[in-house]
């Protein structure tokens, strides 16, 4: 039976095996009876709440039970859900959920202070419900989770007019040249990638052979969703979720939940490289690892290291997560795979034109049917239109395809840096950083970082006659912008190299690498 809803997905595998273990998380083992009635207890609440189809409910929550059930109940009553990276903070937190519209915010106490620092900015949130159950002072906006959660029905009729057209999601990516924007993704861009992950995650698999799969990815990033629970939904495997990654326990966690096949993202693979040997990594059952980017340097020893196969794809929030993949009988380190079934991917020049092979340019998306990749960024349709040119999705990343159809990711084009799995805005950094009293101006650039993709450099041309400690303007970020946009080089500059029309010429603030910059973690600040 063809389900139109994400939100029937847990329900109908709950009618078919109600008793069978599929969610672990730390000591918690949930089967699929028990999600389900979890789900429908959070249904109960947001309906309570007057929330119905159509509505925006944010998500300001670290992984956990409670973010999927909220995710499914969403689903189930066809709103759509705004996860928010947990570490988003003041302008751009209140500008995200000013921007959505969303009616109900959903946070972990932890995070609480976040939404108490920018509430009176806020236009349209009139429910907070807070998870975990600390003393929060309660009042007729803030409400307790599990004192709404003991007392909810745990039966629930889902909305029957969701289809897998209607909208689930918005996604905010970080912003690479402005504010952020809000990726929407259907029901149906869910099911599509979840099931074509499946498959290729799957395609090796014996007949007997049992996968529990692992990630520690958060849950507010399109990754763990759409490639990670909805393939573990889909493919009726066992999914175990950690709150976050730890290098130093993560080979003990893959041998304690009996883990086969997990993701990855950004330096983790690097930072398990780098760890001594252990004992768990030699027990234990993982078969495959996959996600990008892998250094071509490690790709070999990591998989004669720890005897497993690795497999590296492509891809963004936009596309739904992956679009190109390599496949177990079908890969070439180094590359990004080829394009899965359901999209066209092809190298563009800057005219819109298709380059020949091994000819670089820019890598750009179509897929073959309606409401696979984004349907467009929400309230934004100038933007939706300047990245959908031609009916093509223009990706801003920079790179070719070989003769047998494999392609390669080199940099990207736009002016962003990407930061262990983060797409960080240079425009929101430099704008944090110049409201600071002494700072004239400045520039954030990436550069090159010794475990993966970048890190954040910031020259910063002072006022005159100023003088500050670099110790100061990370602290000052650090009380101004979200912990992963916090630059790790500092350098003082008097002038900017400039362009005739006086733009600052970053490309040439890339070529001084950061041989002179003040940094910080040498300093651990």
């Amino acid at each position: 039976m063809r389900l139109e809803s994400v939100g029937l997905l847990i329900e109908q595998l709950a009618k078919e095996d109600p008793h069978k273990a599929w969610l672990f998380y730390e000591e918690q083992i949930l089967t699929y009876d028990e999600m389900n009635r979890n789900i429908n207890r959070v249904a109960n609440i947001l309906t309570s709440l007057k929330v119905s189809k159509g509505d925006k409910v944010a998500l300001i929550m670290a992984n956990s039970p409670e973010f999927i059930y909220t995710w499914f109940a969403l689903a189930k009553i066809g709103a759509v859900m705004v996860p928010i990276n947990t570490t988003t903070k003041g302008e751009m937190l209140s500008y995200i959920l000013n921007h959505c519209e969303a009616k109900v915010l959903f946070i972990h106490d932890e995070f609480y202070q976040l939404y108490v620092e920018i509430k009176d900015e806020l236009d349209y949130i009139r429910h907070v419900v807070c998870v975990d159950g600390a003393d929060l002072k309660t009042n007729e906006k803030i409400k307790p989770y599990n004192q709404f959660f003991e007392n909810a029905s745990d039966v629930f009729l889902a909305d029957k007019s969701v289809k897998r057209c209607d909208l689930m999601c918005i996604l905010y990516t970080s912003g690479t040249t402005g504010l952020p924007k809000g990726v929407m993704l259907s029901h149906n861009s869910y099911f599509v990638t979840g099931e074509f992950t499946a498959k290729y995650i799957y395609e090796f698999r014996e007949e007997n052979e049992t996968d529990r799969i692992y990630t520690c990815l958060p849950l507010f990033h399109v990754n763990a969703q759409q490639v990670t629970t909805m393939p573990a939904l889909l493919s009726r495997t066992p999914l175990v979720l950690a709150k976050k990654f730890s290098a130093s326990n993560f080979w003990r966690d893959m041998v304690r939940y009996e883990v086969t096949v997990f993701k990855f993202i950004g330096a983790m693979l690097s930072i398990l490289n780098k760890q001594p040997v252990t004992e768990y990594e030699k027990q234990h059952k993982v078969r495959l690892a996959t996600g990008s980017p892998i250094p071509k340097e490690i790709w070999k020893s990591c998989e004669e290291r720890y005897n497993i196969r690795l497999l590296e794809g492509y891809g963004s929030t936009e596309t739904a997560t992956a679009c190109l993949y390599n496949t177990l009988n079908d890969f070439r380190i180094g590359s990004c795979g080829k394009a899965l079934p359901h999209y066209d991917v092809k190298i563009f020049d800057e005219n819109d034109q298709e380059l020949s092979p091994n000819q670089t340019g820019e890598i750009v998306v179509k897929a073959y049917e309606n409401h696979v990749l984004m349907d467009g960024y929400f309230k934004m349709p100038e933007k939706t239109a300047e990245a959908m040119k031609s009916g093509w999705f223009h990706t801003g990343d920079r790179g070719f395809r070989d003769e047998d159809g494999f392609f390669y990711f080199v940099d990207r084009i736009k002016d962003s840096i990407r930061r262990r799995g983060e797409n960080i805005s240079s425009y929101m950094v430099e704008k944090a950083i110049t409201e600071h009293p002494k700072v004239l101006e400045c520039a954030a650039v990436g550069v090159p970082d010794e475990l993966s993709e970048e890190e954040v450099m910031i020259y910063i041309r002072l006022q005159p006659g100023e003088k500050v400690e670099p110790e100061d303007f990370i602290n000052w970020c650090k009380d101004h912008m979200s912990s992963f946009m916090i630059p790790r080089y500092v350098q003082f500059v008097e002038d900017f190299p400039r362009t005739p029309t006086q733009r600052i010429q970053k490309y040439k603030l890339r070529e001084l690498g950061t041989a002179h910059a003040w940094d910080r973690v040498k300093y651990s600040i």
